[in-house]
């Protein structure tokens, strides 16, 4: 079998976050719920700008879009850029797509919101603790976060692999656990029907791209946040409406903050 070395720029990142993420069932109904799940928590009105960071192929930002939002979405992947700006576009709707390292993205008290979907906890703390500075950079005063997540006391497993039928191919991904980190490392290769393995491997223009990921509890959430000069408001364990409070038993947990508003003097 002949074995193919890609990147994520070059591969991974439309593989996964378009071509696998839209044959998942039922993923264009979870994109309608999560959105009103962050209307509803965040108390989002038409016109208010939204920053979406770690964008992926924009589909809940669009889903905002559609709602009224205008929408700024960052990710590092071109190709995501590309499809994210193609969708909107093509549904004239507010919603700009722009390549960039979600730790060095540098906006001005521009956004009423910001959301973090799919891509917090890819660094060190450090790396972590600049993406929050970015948010608190990028917010108006008073202006609120939703960071998305699943539940790492329900979701953690030391050693996890599997298989999936992706289109014209098998997917094989495993992922590590190190507890002495809080740290999972993912691996991941793609073996096509035609007879090709597809492996990943990290390529020079794919800085800024981690196959691991760190999982914070919600008290180390709360004190990285706090330390970041952002406030924690609430916690929700899944998107469902009515808002659910976040239990050692959810299955996701979203963390939804503010920044502060000067005190009067």
């Amino acid at each position: 079998m002949k074995e193919i070395e890609k990147g994520w720029q070059e591969f991974w990142a439309g593989f996964f976050r378009i071509r696998h993420r839209h044959a998942i069932e039922g993923i264009r109904d979870f994109d309608r719920k999560l959105a009103s799940h962050i209307i509803e928590t965040l108390e989002l009105k038409p016109d208010d700008r939204v920053l979406d960071l770690a964008c992926g192929g924009g589909d809940q930002a669009i889903e905002l879009a559609r709602r009224g939002m205008g929408v700024v979405g960052v990710d590092i992947a071109h190709s995501l850029v590309d499809y994210a700006n193609s969708n909107a576009r093509n549904e004239h709707l507010q919603a700009e797509f722009m390549q960039g390292d979600m730790r060095e993205t540098r906006f001005r008290e521009e956004f009423d919101s910001c959301m973090i979907l799919c891509g917090f906890g890819f660094f060190d703390d450090g790396g972590n603790r600049q993406v929050l500075d970015v948010v608190r950079n990028a917010l108006k005063e008073g202006g609120q976060f939703y960071i998305f997540g699943p539940n790492p006391l329900t979701r953690i497993r030391e050693h996890w692999k599997g298989w999936e039928m992706v289109n014209d191919g098998y997917l094989l991904m495993e992922s590590r656990y190190d507890t002495a980190t809080g740290r999972t490392t993912d691996g991941f290769r793609y073996f096509e029907c035609s007879g090709g393995l597809i492996v990943f491997k990290q390529k020079p223009e794919d800085k800024g791209f981690s196959l691991e990921t760190r999982w914070y509890t919600l008290p180390e959430m709360i004190d990285l946040i706090e330390t970041a000069q952002l406030v924690f408001r609430a916690a929700y364990g899944s998107i469902e409406l009515p808002p659910e409070e976040y239990t050692i038993a959810s299955k996701e947990m979203v963390v939804v903050g503010r920044k502060p508003s000067p005190i009067p003097i």
